[in-house]
């Protein structure tokens, strides 16, 4: 890579925070100040350090977007989804930057009509994101809600679908989330409070341009988020309160417009549960006296736990994640050994029955299902050298047809890539999964270069998904593994529990136990590894080369979160209350300790570290881009190395980064070619000779 340009330099009189008596001195701190031009200055310096870093590979990334750009067909075409006398799709062109969405009458092609196209919504913005796409009950109204900056601060439209008109409200200050009531007069929608906590319900009644919306709930506690969605039979509308550990649903009359919210359990401290309505029936999913959830039923009126029924019992080796209710039906997605299945049970018989996986599939799971009376149910499996694919399950047979598998062009074909599942043996004898993907030429010659992936946060699962973009590194002999490392929930919910507050720590030994088997099994060596995390994965990341081996040739931290006791400690930050509850509160001097002796900000120190990739967006509302920023500055003072550092920021999105397919596709092509100039050299050379 070219080194002839020079960092910029960030060092300034140092920031003191004091906690329990401890100083940390932050010399970074500045970098904080958004409204500062020095701070503009200084990203935008640090942008064209790693444009010129990257000059070398400027072929090889506009070989890799046209190599991605050539795997999307001319136009692909969703498989249609059922609602009323519609069935609704959308699609994505080619050289499109965003998709379109349309509907037609069942069966009836000649009438199809184009909803709305997202490429002329986001004409004249460097930044756009459609959140949410709703249609009224009775078809005639489309609601979306749209972003124009990254900061994830929505508005809410209204297009008459008659006339294609705008209706005059604007929703502002909205999170994205709203549904329709069924008599298709009024959205009810959340707001966002000053640290962009979602937090308010307002009822909007259409046609209502007087700004004075009727406030329907009112969460106050910080550490809960709010959100509204329609039940599966449509009756109701629900208003969910949620932290990471506890939550609590209210039900509101869909068909009333003067409805107001009725609680279904109060909520309890580290018990979380959902539900569905069904007739004079309650379904609910809970963790109440069950870690891996079970399913009850109850009564509508009176759902207090003494009318409780168990449907499905907790057990040991799965966990019930999710489920959906239709006319004579529940869909339950459950886990078990890492894995998605999807289990039917018959209403008002005692019969149920695993749905059977496809060939190749690995994962099988719920897709879109928005019709109640009736007796299929839509499914998408995965698989990672597949590309995803739908299936319709007769719920009554229990026989799957496939509906689509997305197509990729080129010169694709799934028999020239395998997977594999390793079990890594952790610091205290936990067996982790780690899955690999690979063209099948990779191993020919072992060790091989091999990128991996780790995140072990939230109890969110790493899914074994296909990426059509990953075949250019796959046809370039780097094999890409997902861990499955606990502060995820993918072998139930105590792997989670296992990797969070005072035991955050077994994240990141996970991690590095998975690193060193595929160095011991000689399928890579440290020399020939990458490793990858975002967001919350940035911590693994972070831990990783902080440690005093180096282990690895290169890393990227995509929007890290690093510098994770101050960002806590601001309670004036949206990361700040409600992550208490997943990584701890720093006010608790154990807590601070403990937290501090893993934050990847405050443990930088003088030691050798690997080639470096370190991204942020500027409107990132969730990790502050001057976590990033402030983390590449530190290491770059105290890095006794020349290998590479690299620090680009987003100076128009958020924590999601460029918006648009082909900004997307830069962005991978940047990161796959910084990837590829660390474990595949030669390849440039070549390229560049």
């Amino acid at each position: 890579m070219n080194q002839d340009s020079t960092p910029p330099f960030a060092q300034k009189n140092p920031h003191t925070h004091i906690t329990h008596g401890n100083e940390r001195e932050d010399h970074y701190y500045w970098l904080k100040d958004r409204n500062n031009p020095e701070v503009i200055e200084y990203l935008n310096a640090e942008n064209k350090y790693a444009t010129d870093l990257l000059a070398p590979t400027e072929r090889l990334q506009k070989q890799l977007v046209d190599e991605m750009v050539s795997r999307f067909v001319k136009t692909d075409t969703s498989v249609p989804v059922k609602l009323g006398e519609y069935e609704y799709f959308s699609k994505d062109r080619q050289r499109d930057n965003y998709r379109s969405h349309w509907r037609q009458r069942i069966g009836q092609p000649e009438t199809e009509e184009l909803l709305i196209d997202e490429n002329a919504l986001a004409k004249g913005h460097k930044y756009f994101d459609l959140e949410s796409l709703q249609v009224s009950s009775d078809h005639k109204l489309l609601g979306y809600a749209s972003d124009l900056t990254g900061d994830e601060t929505y508005t809410i439209e209204v297009l008459r679908l008659d006339d294609r008109t705008l209706a005059p409200e604007k929703l502002k200050n909205a999170s994205g989330n709203f549904v329709w009531s069924q008599d298709s007069t009024c959205i009810y929608y959340t707001t966002l409070n000053r640290v962009h906590r979602p937090y308010r319900v307002y009822r909007h009644r259409l046609g209502d341009s007087t700004g004075n919306d009727e406030l329907v709930f009112e969460e106050p506690d910080d550490a809960f988020y709010i959100s509204v969605s329609a039940s599966d039979s449509k009756r109701f509308i629900q208003i969910e309160l949620n932290n990471k550990i506890t939550s609590e649903v209210y039900l509101l009359d869909a068909f009333d417009q003067e409805a107001k919210p009725q609680l279904v359990i109060e909520r309890t401290t580290n018990v979380r549960y959902e539900v569905q309505d069904h007739d004079a029936t309650l379904y609910i999913l809970t963790n109440d006296g069950a870690v891996n959830f079970r399913l009850i039923k109850t009564s509508l009126k009176n759902p207090s736990r003494k009318n409780w029924v168990e449907l499905i019992a907790e057990r040991d080796d799965v966990t019930l994640t999710g489920f959906t209710v239709f006319r004579n039906f529940i869909v339950v997605q459950e886990r078990l050994g890492g894995l998605p299945e999807v289990r039917v049970l018959i209403l008002n018989t005692d019969k149920d029955y695993i749905v059977s996986k496809p060939e190749k599939i690995q994962e099988l799971r719920l897709d879109a299902n928005w019709e109640f009376d009736t007796d299929i149910c839509r499914l998408g499996g995965n698989a990672l050298d597949m590309p995803y694919t739908i299936y319709d399950l007769n719920m009554t047979t229990g026989e799957t047809t496939h509906l689509k598998t997305q197509p990729v062009g080129g010169n694709f074909d799934p028999a020239n890539y395998t997977t594999e599942k390793h079990l890594a043996t952790s610091h205290d004898g936990t067996l982790i999964p780690v899955y690999l993907v690979y063209s099948k030429r990779a191993l020919a010659q072992k060790p091989a270069p091999l990128l991996l992936y780790g995140y072990g946060s939230y109890g969110l699962n790493s899914s074994l998904y296909f990426s059509s973009k990953r075949l250019a590194l796959l046809d370039r002999g780097i094999i890409f593994a997902i861990t499955q490392i606990r502060g995820g929930s993918e072998m139930g919910r105590s792997w989670y529990l296992d990797g969070k507050l005072e035991k955050k720590k077994n994240t990141f030994r996970d991690f590095e136990a998975c690193a060193n088997h595929l160095i011991a099994s000689s399928i890579t060596s440290a020399e020939q590894l990458a490793i990858m995390g975002g967001s919350a994965g940035g911590l693994v990341v972070g831990n990783f080369i902080n440690s005093d081996e180096q282990r690895c040739k290169a890393a990227l931290a995509l929007v890290p979160f690093v510098d994770i006791v101050t960002t806590i400690l601001d309670d004036s930050l949206p990361l700040s209350i409600v992550e208490r509850d997943e990584w701890g509160d720093p006010n608790d001097s154990e807590m601070y300790d403990y937290m501090k002796s893993y934050s990847p900000y405050d443990n930088v120190r003088t030691k050798e570290y690997p080639a470096l990739y370190i991204s942020g967006g500027l409107n990132d509302s969730r990790v502050g881009y001057w976590e990033p920023a402030k983390w590449a500055a530190k290491i770059r003072n105290c890095k006794s190395d020349s290998n590479p550092l690299l620090l680009l920021t987003e100076m128009e999105s958020g924590h999601s980064g460029a918006s648009g397919r082909f900004d997307s596709l830069c962005d991978t092509a940047r990161e796959y070619a910084f990837i590829l100039s660390q474990l595949r050299p030669d390849l440039i050379s070549q390229l560049n000779s």
